[in-house]
């Protein structure tokens, strides 16, 4: 991604993922999920779109469960499933998030460039 112009979306999602890096694993994904599909989005097929929203309304399922759960008095796991001897989504979602983030990144940047570079015989459409 050296040398590189980013937009917004892009910039935003790939440094969210990083911040979610530090977090401590009892925190959920919050966000992550809106933030990496809304800048991937435009840089996918078809089929990647249609993967993207099984994977988002499957982690939102897992944070309504465990919403629910908590809410039963099974334990206090608030908005994740993820117990702190098996951090499940930093181990599969964060990376995953942060291939595709990246992934879209380098997408958008090569659509800026091949639409900002002039025609070779120097007359515009």
């Amino acid at each position: 991604m050296r040398g590189c112009r980013l937009s917004f979306a892009p910039a935003f999602a790939l440094a969210f993922a990083l911040l979610y890096l530090g977090r401590p694993v009892g925190w959920t994904l919050v966000y992550l999920d809106l933030v990496v599909g809304v800048a991937a989005w435009p840089a996918l097929p078809r089929l990647g779109r249609a993967l993207l929203l099984v994977g988002v309304l499957t982690l939102l399922a897992s944070h309504w469960a465990a919403l629910v759960l908590t809410g039963l008095g099974d334990g206090l796991p608030l908005l994740t499933l993820q117990p702190a001897d098996r951090p499940w989504e930093t181990w599969l979602v964060l990376p995953a998030a942060w291939a595709l983030a990246a992934w879209a990144a380098r997408r958008a940047d090569a659509r800026e460039v091949a639409s900002a570079t002039p025609p070779l015989d120097g007359h515009r459409r």
